[in-house]
């Protein structure tokens, strides 16, 4: 299967000031691509017009950044590139210029304070440009000039196009795009939805303005095109604008749960991604640090783990030479991927969990999700249990649970797609207050009734029978506020509720924290069983998010298990090991990552990769396997097939290892 976007690829950032000399004086065309084929890249987004709003090449256009003293850095590059034959794509900004905001200051946002650019005068702090609008006629003109001229100067494979962004602007094109939309400038949301409005209208113009020009152009928007929202409002989701889009990346660079959480909701899809990293130790910009080797190597090899590709993000130093340290370090990684690649290429995840989102659309914070998707990846992902999140446009039928959690407010037609899902052998789990519209369940199948809120802040679950045998059957603490309700006739009640003495107040409390539980039995039910589904009236997985209580993810996974009767993966691997399974025409892939995450300051990262001996692993693949072996080494792994399921042992295993199990 051929892949358009390639697996080893660099994002060079050349935000350059104005006040720096001797701009591209020691770029050397063939010591540039030397160092880029050496670290084993066969792609690279290369700058055509930067933050600074400064060309790299003469152009009719724009002003060319003074500092080059008339050379066409641009040009070079892309002669050079093309005789190495590594792809390029040309990189512009749109949402932030600085030149061009001094050049036509009418051009620039207008918050609802009367703050120009949404940048306060005197503000020099990181990361904070002047914005520009999208909703102006002339700049949407002269950026249509400049992607034609770099098209006719330099036919790139593509445009990947930053910053194309707008969210609070009231300038006077806006006031008077919202005064036709009926839109009131007065409320927050309202500007929102404006912008959303002008983004997507932004990008279906250059999207078609482009195509025009070539079909085959890939090209991407810098929007956050993957933010995690449930899709009620089409138009205006993120759905809609992948329309626009030839393939995404997920520019994470902060923390080490925006990635999946990311991948796991763009996977489904039919779309070419790439996790974009950076070769700095903060983020962009971030002159004189590295990453740590196995911080580089974790974020790749997980990135291929999950089906996408690996985008580095590294900034080119003002003179024009690439740091070869950092070039040394980027190459041991796409050396490796390289050896990787005949098992990633045209391989589609397996899975048979689907989350439903919670966040509405523009609203909230989609990128990184609400608390229930927090919790969800972070306890399914520890549980080894594959999943996607699923928005109320997505297929239900390929799932075989669906978990509702925690908050879920469902529109009619997602209510009647999720009834027939259950008609047709679905299962679901629902948490919380999910499903509840005017005071009751919509959702035939909850086997529950609902009462309301509790009336208690801090409660503890009661586990009642055998169905729980492994965990400690004590009064479990709820440390979030729960929902109260009543079991349907037939149902069976799986724990129950028990409530605290009282709530704490001022007046009323006991020892440090919660109240203690009362001691005696009683009947307000807190997991309850039905035919086709699992009632938790707690928010499990926000509580999980926040306080990080095992024994909640202790009770998902029994839940899961209930109603699946079987899981995809059963293994001994420690709690920090990532497990994926991705499939092609020929068999299984198993990708195991074991590397220690640690929160030395306010990102994550890594230092030390995890050796690991004797692993079981229990694989369910519906086959009977001809081999199964562990790749690129092609090292034969002994193993036992039994009912569907691949038992095998890993011997030894450090960091990320690939086991095949081919038909």
């Amino acid at each position: 299967m051929k892949e358009k976007i390639p697996y080893r690829q660099i994002h060079l950032d050349f935000h350059t000031s104005e006040h720096i000399g001797g701009v591209g004086s020691r770029f050397d065309a063939d010591e540039f691509t030397q160092t880029l084929l050496a670290a084993h890249v066969n792609s690279i987004n290369i700058f055509g017009k930067c933050h600074h709003g400064y060309f790299y090449y003469p152009s009719r256009v724009g002003e060319m950044h003074p500092g080059l003293n008339g050379r066409n850095l641009l040009g070079e590059q892309t002669a050079a590139l093309k005789k190495a034959g590594i792809r390029y794509t040309i990189y512009t900004c749109v949402g932030w210029n600085e030149a061009w905001s001094r050049k036509h200051p009418e051009w620039r946002e207008i918050d609802k304070n009367g703050v120009l650019g949404l940048r306060a005068p005197l503000d020099r702090r990181y990361y904070r440009w002047d914005s520009l609008c999208l909703n102006k006629a002339g700049y949407r003109k002269i950026l249509r000039e400049e992607l034609a001229e770099e098209y006719e100067l330099f036919k790139p494979a593509g445009y990947w196009i930053d910053i194309v962004g707008q969210s609070k602007c009231v300038c006077p094109d806006c006031l008077a795009k919202m005064k036709e939309l009926n839109l009131d400038p007065k409320n927050d949301s309202d500007i929102n939805k404006c912008g959303r409005i002008m983004e997507i209208d932004f990008m279906r113009e250059m999207h078609a303005f482009l195509k025009e020009k070539d079909q085959n152009l890939e090209i991407y928007f810098n929007s956050r095109p993957y933010e995690i929202d449930d899709a009620g409002d089409y138009e205006l989701s993120s759905a809609k604008k992948r329309e626009y889009f030839d393939y995404v990346d997920i520019e994470s660079l902060w923390d080490y749960a925006h990635f999946p959480m990311a991948a796991n909701y763009l996977d489904k899809y039919d779309v070419e991604y790439c996790l974009m990293n950076g070769k700095f130790h903060l983020a962009w910009g971030d002159f004189g640090s590295l990453r740590n080797q196995e911080a580089l190597e974790y974020e790749c090899f997980r990135a291929v783990a999950y089906g996408a590709r690996s985008c580095i993000g590294d900034q080119m130093h003002p003179s024009g030479k690439l740091d070869p340290v950092a070039y040394e370090r980027i190459g041991k990684v796409f050396a490796s991927i390289e050896q990787k690649e005949p098992w990633l290429v045209g391989t589609k995840k397996i899975c048979d969990v689907g989350v439903i989102c919670n966040v509405p659309v523009n609203q909230g914070d989609a990128m990184r999700g609400s608390d229930p998707e927090m919790g969800a990846y972070r306890i399914l992902r520890d549980l080894k249990i594959p999943f996607d999140f699923v928005n109320f446009h997505d297929d239900l039928s390929v799932y075989k649970l669906i978990i509702l959690p925690d908050d879920n407010v469902l529109p009619p037609a997602m209510v009647e797609k999720i009834n027939t899902y259950i008609r047709h052998g679905g299962k679901i789990l629902v948490t919380g207050k999910a499903g509840v519209t005017n005071g009751q369940f919509v959702l035939d199948a909850i086997p529950a009734v609902y009462v309301g809120e509790s009336e208690h802040e801090t409660r503890y679950m009661r586990f009642t029978g055998q169905d729980f045998r492994g965990i400690p059957h004590i009064d479990h603490v709820l440390y979030l506020k729960g929902q109260t309700v009543d079991a349907k006739p037939g149902a069976k009640v799986l724990a129950k509720i028990v409530p605290p003495y009282f709530n704490r107040t001022p007046e009323h409390f006991c020892s440090h924290r919660q109240t203690p539980p009362m001691p005696d039995e009683i009947n307000e039910p807190a997991i309850i069983r039905g035919d086709d589904s699992i009632f938790i009236s707690h928010p499990l997985f926000s509580d999980f998010a926040v306080n990080g209580y095992r024994i909640y993810k202790d009770i998902v996974y029994e839940c899961v298990k209930i109603l699946l009767g079987r899981l995809l993966i059963e293994t001994d691997l420690p709690v920090m090991s990532d497990v994926t399974l991705r499939s092609n025409d020929g068999g299984v892939v198993v990708h195991t990552l074991t590397y220690a995450i640690t929160r030395k300051c306010e990102i994550d990262t890594i230092e030390d990769v995890i050796e690991l001996a004797n692993k079981r692993y229990k694989i369910f693949t519906g086959f009977k396997p001809s081999n199964v072996c562990l790749v690129p080494e092609g090292r034969e792994i002994n193993y036992i097939y039994s009912d569907g399921f691949v038992n095998y042992m890993l011997e030894y295993q450090k960091g990320h290892s690939m086991v095949y199990i081919k038909k």
